[in-house]
């Protein structure tokens, strides 16, 4: 029996990267996975877990926007009859700024796409939940909120701090409600967006001086996390931060 037969999952940020390994993942353990993204692409991914015998549906949403948020979770629950698991995937940051450096305009937009929009996800998927008699959330942070990342902004650190902590507080919050609540830091993580940053060799450079397990991370290794922290295997997991980093020092 796969660890997720009967559950529903609704995934963010699934189009491409740490969110597409994801939904596969969860589809593959059994979930129903409803994708968002503002990228067309998820579309494509959820055609690709059809194709492959798995129950999935697109649902187009700006992570940012409390309307369109609400939106997506009411369709989940059409579409699927409720919700059990969500992975709060979306985020990004720039490079290469300081404290001095970083605009209000990349500030206000990272700190919107990297920590409200974690905290609007769980807003409204905490009382779908409540309704289904609990569930289990995972948020992806990031190693940058953990400690200190030359190659994070300012903003993109302080936002996945927050995203840690938010993580702690709502575990807190609803283990009363048979709510889990945990999240994921993931190291350098091998995806599109991180080759539009870094080099390969960048990457490696990365890897080789800072974590124990010389090389990026593979989103697959994070979608695995993700699986185990939603499934019943997890059963007294939460209010953690699961680092996956190759034991970034």
């Amino acid at each position: 029996m796969k660890r997720l037969d009967g559950r529903v999952a609704l995934v963010t940020g699934a189009a491409s990267g740490i969110g597409r390994a994801s939904a596969i993942a969860l589809a593959e353990d059994g979930a129903a996975v409803m994708l968002s993204d503002i990228a067309a692409a998820g579309s494509d991914v959820a055609r690709e877990i059809v194709a492959a015998g798995g129950r999935a549906a697109f649902f187009p949403a700006d992570a940012t926007d409390e309307a369109q948020v609400a939106a997506l979770v009411r369709h989940t629950l059409e579409s699927f009859g409720r919700l059990d698991c969500a992975h709060n995937n979306v985020g990004v940051g720039s490079t290469g700024v300081s404290v001095v450096d970083q605009s209000w305009e990349d500030w206000d937009r990272t700190i919107a796409l990297s920590l409200t929009s974690t905290w609007l996800g769980m807003k409204h998927q905490i009382p779908a939940m409540i309704a289904a008699g609990g569930g289990a959330i995972v948020n992806t942070a990031s190693m940058a909120g953990v400690r200190y990342s030359a190659g994070a902004s300012p903003a993109y650190s302080a936002a996945k701090a927050g995203v840690v902590h938010l993580t702690h507080y709502a575990a807190h919050a609803h283990a009363a409600d048979g709510i889990r609540v945990n999240s994921v830091s993931p190291g350098l993580t091998a995806t599109a967006i991180v080759a539009t940053m870094f080099t390969i060799e960048q990457q490696a450079d990365i890897a080789a001086q800072g974590q124990l397990i010389r090389r990026a991370v593979q989103p697959r290794e994070i979608a695995e996390a993700v699986v185990f922290l939603c499934s019943d295997r997890a059963a007294m997991v939460t209010g953690v931060n699961l680092e996956v980093c190759g034991g970034k020092r």
